[in-house]
């Protein structure tokens, strides 16, 4: 596979996650519907460096290990390729499963307007996100190529960056008004019946792949 067929399944994996909404969706359209779009943003720039530390730190291990256990490359493949599948059908199951009620930990919000504090909770969420942490340690590792040049890590950290960011910031402006809100959760279980789709199939290209 060529560095840049890499780099646009990184990208289409990283968006069908991103797509799916989770704690972070609800944190930011909060912020947004209630009026505080600055924090939105300071919190959109906590979950953005969580994204950077945990591919930084998914990297770093597999510069050292991949490159001296080929077949540790392979588990993580098989591993990744099994997660896919794996979260993919739990999203394709949501989409033809009714949609459940939502509620919001409180604790999440801090409503003194500190920039700061904002920026703590998105970084938090990030971090210690299931779905976050799972994808960059198994289905990351697992279509990240071994050996590859230095220039092919600092791209893939800023197209991480950049992702990251740009969706982050386009909730809080999307869901800034209650009706686009309320239409983004009417087709929500469409959105996840194609990330599901999505996260299937390429789940079984990379089992089948050599």
């Amino acid at each position: 596979m060529t560095y840049a067929a890499s780099l646009l399944l990184i990208t289409g994996i990283y968006l069908a996650v991103l797509a799916s909404p989770g704690p972070n969706f609800f944190i930011l359209s909060q912020m947004a519907l209630d009026g505080r779009h600055r924090e939105a943003r300071y919190a959109v720039y906590g979950l953005t460096t969580g994204s950077i530390f945990w591919v930084l730190v998914s990297m770093a291990g597999l510069a050292t290990l991949l490159s001296q256990h080929p077949w540790l490359a392979s588990a993580l493949r098989y591993i990744g390729a099994a997660y896919l599948m794996w979260y993919g059908a739990r999203l394709l199951w949501s989409a033809f499963s009714p949609s459940v009620a939502r509620e919001v930990n409180a604790q999440a919000f801090d409503r003194g307007g500190k920039p700061l504090t904002a920026y703590r909770t998105g970084l938090l969420t990030g971090m210690t996100n299931p779905k976050g942490a799972a994808f960059w340690t198994s289905a990351f590792a697992a279509v990240f190529p071994a050996a590859a040049p230095f220039w092919f890590y600092a791209l893939t950290v800023l197209l991480v960056a950049a992702l990251s960011l740009g969706w982050h910031l386009g909730i809080t402006l999307i869901f800034g008004t209650p009706t686009l809100r309320g239409f983004y959760l009417r087709i929500e279980r469409g959105v996840n019946g194609v990330a599901g789709g999505v996260l299937v199939t390429l789940g079984l290209q990379r089992l089948l792949s050599r």
